[in-house]
């Protein structure tokens, strides 16, 4: 089955797992807790152990959309934003309780340079066609065909995620999503 953030599917990324693991610090976040709030400028990054994240904007009239998430297994943070110096554009609030080994950025930096110029490249690129991939989704699937794709790649994510975020993952409302999946049921 596909990983449902595709990056883990486009690069070998177990070296950076393993360096996570043996030198982050473990942290633990309850539901609701942030890994990084929206506006602040990103100072570590993670190997996700257990439990998930979802990584939330808000709207200009303050509704709280989730754009993505990161699973067990999977990495947490926002790279470009660190790079750059930036305030990230999203928050990332663990979905349940969840343990993460962190690093700092300083560490990803000289761990991933360490690897050299094509391993950097790679993971630039993966996460691109990543989010390239989920952009063209938007406005090339209806929400019908982008609820089946979900389903169909991750079927898994109906018992992980409260369907009020797969909804809003989906663009669409909890009511439009009760009646995809009754739709989806009965073919």
């Amino acid at each position: 089955m596909a990983e449902f953030n595709a990056y883990l599917d486009l690069l070998d990324l177990s070296p950076l797992r393993d360096f996570c693991i043996a030198n982050g610090s473990l942290q633990q976040f309850d539901k609701g807790e942030c890994y990084l709030s929206e506006g602040d400028v990103p100072r570590r990054f993670g190997f996700v152990e257990s439990g998930y994240f979802k990584y939330t904007v808000h709207t200009t009239d303050g509704a709280e959309r989730v754009i993505g998430f990161s699973f067990s297994d999977d990495y947490v943070g926002d790279i470009n934003s660190s790079l750059l110096g930036t305030g990230s554009e999203a928050s990332i609030i663990a979905g349940r309780r969840s343990v993460v080994r962190s690093i700092s950025m300083e560490n990803l930096i000289d761990f991933a340079t360490s690897k050299g110029m094509r391993f950097c490249i790679g993971v630039e690129a993966a996460l691109f066609k990543t989010f390239l991939n989920r952009y063209l989704d938007m406005h090339r699937l209806s929400a019908a065909e982008h609820y089946a794709k979900v389903i169909e790649h991750w079927p898994e994510l109906l018992q992980t995620v409260p369907l009020r975020e797969l909804a809003s993952y989906l663009g669409i409302t909890p009511i439009h999503l009760s009646r995809l999946r009754k739709e989806n049921l009965t073919k």
